[in-house]
C-alpha cells in the first residue's frame, strides 16, 4: 500500500514540477530536495530506529506521511502550489523514510535465517518494484492527467492505510542497552558516531559504500531528468512517462527474482559489479532513443541489473553488520549514497543546460562504469556466504 503511493507520487511529482517550470535545474531541484534529508537529518534518524520499538516507529512515521501528503493535495487543488511546496514536501516525506525503510531492513534479519535473507530480500523489494514503480507510475501518470491534485490525495490514502498490515509486524524491542535511565544511556551524537565509524572503519562495507556513491551520481541523472527526456525528447505525453515508468520496474521486478539465484551461482562480487556495468551502459543508452517505445525498451533493460543489486547488496548489509547496529549502519551508508544524488541530481540539471540533455545521460553512464570497477575492487576480499560455498 505504501509503496503504491510513493509510485503514485514519483510519477507525479515531476510532472507538477515540469508544469510548473520549464527550468531543468528547478525540476532536477525538486529531485535534490528528496534527497536532502539523507545529509541532515539522517543520523539522528538511524539512532531512533535503534534505540526504539521499530514497528511503533513504523506506524507513527507512516501517520505524519500520510497527513503531509494531503496538505500538498489542498494546495495543488486550491492552485496555489509553487516549487518551493514542491521541495518542502519531497524533503518532508524523505525524513519519514529515513525511519521507515531502516526498520523493515533491520527487521528482517530477526525474522528470517541467514540463508533465506537473499529469497526475503528479493521478495521484500519485488514487492516494493511492482507497487512503486509498476503499478504506481502508471496510476500517478494517469491521475495527474485526470486531476493534478489526486494522485497526492491517493498517496496520502496508501500511508494511511498502510498502518492496518504494518500493525501485523512483530514489536521488536531495542536492545538492553538502550533501556537504560537517560543519565546512562549515550548521547544521539556518540550513538550516531558509532554506526558511521562501524561502517566507515569495515573492511567491505567502508569501500563498497564510497562505490556506491559514484554509482548514484551517475543514477541521479535518470532519478531527476528522464520526465524531460520522455516529454521534450521524445515529445511523449504526460501518460508516457508512467509507461516508461513501468517498463524500467518490470525489468527491475524481473532483476530482484533473480538476485539471489545469481548470486549464489556466481559470488556476490561478480553480481553487484557487472550489474552495475550493464546499467551504466544503458543509461548513456538512453541519449541515442527518439521516441517513448525505444526509451521504454532501454528503460527496461536498465531496470533488470538494478533490481538485481537490491537484494545481493542489502543481504550483505546485514549479513556483516550487528543487528543492534543495523538502523545506524544502513542509515549512514544511505546518507553517503542517497546525499551524493543531491550533488548528481543539481550537476546533471546544470550539465544539460550546459551541454544538452542526451550528452548528460552519456556522462552518466561513463560514471556507472568507473563505479563498476571501484565495486569489483571493494568486494575483492569478501568472504563466499555458507549457501555458496556449498554450491562451490
Amino acid at each position: 500500500m505504501s509503496n503504491t503511493g510513493d509510485g503514485i507520487r514519483l510519477a507525479a511529482l515531476p510532472l507538477l514540477a515540469a508544469q510548473l517550470t520549464a527550468s531543468p535545474l528547478l525540476v532536477s531541484a525538486v529531485t535534490a530536495a528528496q534527497f536532502l534529508p539523507w545529509v541532515s537529518v539522517a543520523p539522528v534518524g538511524g539512532v531512533l530506529v535503534d534505540r526504539h520499538d521499530r514497528r511503533r516507529m513504523i506506524l507513527v512515521t507512516q501517520a505524519w506521511r500520510g497527513f503531509v501528503m494531503l496538505a500538498l493535495a489542498l494546495l495543488v487543488a486550491s492552485e496555489v502550489v509553487a516549487i518551493w511546496h514542491l521541495c518542502v514536501v519531497a524533503f518532508v516525506i524523505t525524513a519519514g523514510e529515513i525511519l521507515v525503510d531502516p526498520s523493515v531492513v533491520a527487521l528482517v534479519p530477526t525474522l528470517v535465517d541467514d540463508e533465506q535473507l537473499d529469497t526475503a530480500n528479493g521478495r521484500i523489494a519485488s514487492a516494493e518494484i511492482v507497487t512503486n514503480d509498476f503499478a504506481g507510475g502508471p496510476v500517478g501518470a494517469t491521475a495527474f492527467g485526470l486531476a493534478p491534485w489526486l494522485p497526492f490525495l491517493l498517496d496520502a490514502a496508501s500511508y494511511l492505510a498502510s498502518l492496518v498490515p504494518f500493525r501485523r509486524l512483530p514489536s521488536d524491542p531495542p536492545p538492553v542497552e538502550a533501556q537504560t535511565t537517560p543519565a546512562e544511556r549515550p548521547t544521539l551524537l556518540s550513538d550516531a558516531v558509532a554506526g558511521l565509524r562501524f561502517l566507515t572503519r569495515h573492511p567491505i562495507l567502508g569501500p563498497l559504500t564510497a562505490a556506491t556513491m559514484v554509482y548514484y551520481l551517475g543514477a541521479a541523472t535518470g532519478f531527476s531528468l528522464l520526465v524531460l527526456l520522455v516529454l521534450d525528447g521524445a515529445g511523449g505525453p504526460a501518460w508516457a512517462f508512467g509507461v516508461v515508468l513501468a517498463c524500467g520496474a518490470v525489468g527491475a521486478f524481473i532483476g530482484t527474482q533473480l538476485g539471489g539465484t545469481l548470486s549464489r551461482r556466481f559470488g556476490t562480487r561478480a553480481v553487484l559489479a557487472t550489474a552495475t556495468a550493464v546499467e551504466g551502459l544503458a543509461l548513456a543508452a538512453m541519449a541515442l532513443s527518439t521516441s517513448v517505445a525505444v526509451l521504454a525498451a532501454v528503460w527496461f533493460l536498465g531496470g533488470l541489473p538494478a533490481g538485481v543489486r537490491i537484494p545481493v547488496a542489502r543481504s550483505l548489509q546485514q549479513r556483516l553488520t550487528p543487528n543492534r547496529l543495523l538502523g545506524r549502519v544502513n542509515v549512514s551508508a544511505r546518507m553517503f549514497t542517497r546525499g551524493i544524488i543531491v550533488v548528481g541530481a543539481l550537476a546533471s540539471g546544470a550539465l544539460a543546460t550546459a551541454i544538452g540533455l542526451r550528452w548528460t545521460f552519456v556522462v552518466a553512464g561513463a560514471v556507472e562504469l568507473v563505479a563498476a570497477t571501484l565495486m569489483a575492487r571493494a568486494l575483492r576480499d569478501v568472504r563466499p556466504t555458507p549457501v555458496e560455498q556449498m554450491r562451490g
